[in-house]
């Protein structure tokens, strides 16, 4: 065992960080976000890509899909009385649900690969969360008006 002489260590200065006296709360008092409006080339792409991705969205539900008699024609559908999904030309019942299953997990996987490398592009773009949060922005904008107003607004008194 080899034992250093005392003169040669070095002492580092260290303080309490949980005790009593020096304790900070861990959460800050919360502090209210005025996003500023953004323009440009890269914002009216991302309007084009929302308007896509919600237009998918809302006008799938009135897509027609020829089936044959007494078959339901809308093009994507989820029959709970007669225990089936229809999705364009495929009929998915009960026991092929293994096969949904499976969809399901490599679209999971594909979600993972697609955000792992482009994964700002599909963030800031056609993620629902940012979609749905810009739509309620614009709303804001309507109703309390730009970010100025908002701050003005905010810092008077209520009534």
């Amino acid at each position: 065992m080899h034992v250093r002489d005392k003169t040669q260590l070095t002492r580092l200065e260290t303080e309490t960080v949980n005790a009593a006296k020096t304790r900070k709360p861990l959460y800050a008092a919360r502090q209210k976000i005025f996003p500023k409006r953004a323009s440009g080339n890269f914002r009216r792409f991302k309007w084009l890509v929302m308007t896509i991705t919600l237009g998918i969205y809302y006008l799938t539900a009135w897509l027609h899909w020829d089936r044959g008699p007494f078959a339901p024609d809308q093009a994507v559908l989820l029959d709970l009385t007669n225990r089936r999904f229809y999705f364009f030309f495929i009929e998915i019942w009960p026991q092929e649900f293994f096969y949904v299953a499976g969809l399901l997990v490599m679209a999971g996987v594909g979600l993972f690969l697609i955000t792992s490398a482009v994964g700002r592009a599909w963030c800031g773009y056609a993620c629902p969360q940012t979609v749905w949060v810009d739509l309620f922005l614009v709303v804001e904008r309507a109703i309390e008006g730009d970010r100025n107003a908002r701050m003005k607004l905010d810092a008077g008194p209520w009534t």
